[in-house]
């Protein structure tokens, strides 16, 4: 006489491989999403590269504009101290003119660090170009593989779906419908196999002695009484 769990224990090899699958069918999306965030992040490094260039391409336009300024001042201040009616006149403007001469240095040196952070940034914006140009390659190869891959896990999955159809046609309803429930609250099986020394092979814990002299006889089903399982096996259903 033959068990009536022996269909459903085949199901539910079929359906354990559908969930794996499905499984990663659903894991797919979230590791497309990781690797677009891989693409944003260098895209956002461009981004910043680009802005701090920009700002110091237009803070050394400014002092360049200062500079220039001063420099007017300074010609001004020169030509008004040939003119200069008294000494107390030309000291006056030899103050000046220092004055502004210093404010002239200190404007260059602080050119000289923007032209270096400057070249500073044209280097780093070009690193961040290559590198977002290898990310967006390499990030593409990975999505189309994601896709083939998705596709291929979804014929597989409907090809499963009807295969799974035609063995549960062979199932009792009521036991169907009991393996059912457990699976989907378990996850993982609701059928399991006695394993040596008459542990339930769910939860590992050990079966009572009447449970598993019923796990022998065709005629019933047998729970384990700790995780609700339904204990099968066929090497003792003979």
């Amino acid at each position: 006489m033959s068990h009536p769990l022996e269909p459903l224990f085949a199901l539910q090899k079929k359906d354990l491989k559908l969930i794996r699958i499905l499984r990663e069918v659903q894991d797919i999306p979230k590791r497309r999403g990781d690797i677009e965030a891989q693409l944003s992040g260098a895209k956002k490094k461009l981004e910043i590269a680009l802005d701090s260039r920009k700002h110091t391409e237009a803070s050394l336009h400014d002092i360049e504009n200062e500079i220039e300024l001063l420099n007017e001042r300074v010609v001004k201040y020169k030509q008004q101290q040939m003119e200069a009616d008294s000494n107390e006149q030309y000291r006056a403007f030899v103050k000046e003119i220092g004055t502004v001469e210093a404010e002239i240095k200190e404007q260059e040196e602080k050119q000289l660090s923007l032209m270096e952070a400057f070249e500073q940034g044209k280097t780093i914006e070009q690193t961040c170009r290559e590198q977002l140009a290898r990310e967006q390659g390499s990030i593409a190869d990975e999505i189309q593989e994601l896709d083939e891959r998705l596709s291929e896990l979804n014929e597989r999955a409907d090809r499963m779906k009807a295969d799974r159809r035609r063995v549960a046609e062979n199932c009792d309803r009521s036991l169907l419908q009991k393996y059912s429930r457990i699976l989907n609250n378990k996850k993982d099986a609701a059928i399991v196999l006695v394993e040596s020394g008459g542990h339930c092979g769910g939860c590992h814990m050990k079966l009572p002695p009447q449970a598993i002299n019923d796990a022998r006889n065709p005629a019933k089903v047998v729970g384990c009484n700790f995780c609700g399982r339904i204990v099968y096996n066929p090497a003792l259903d003979r």
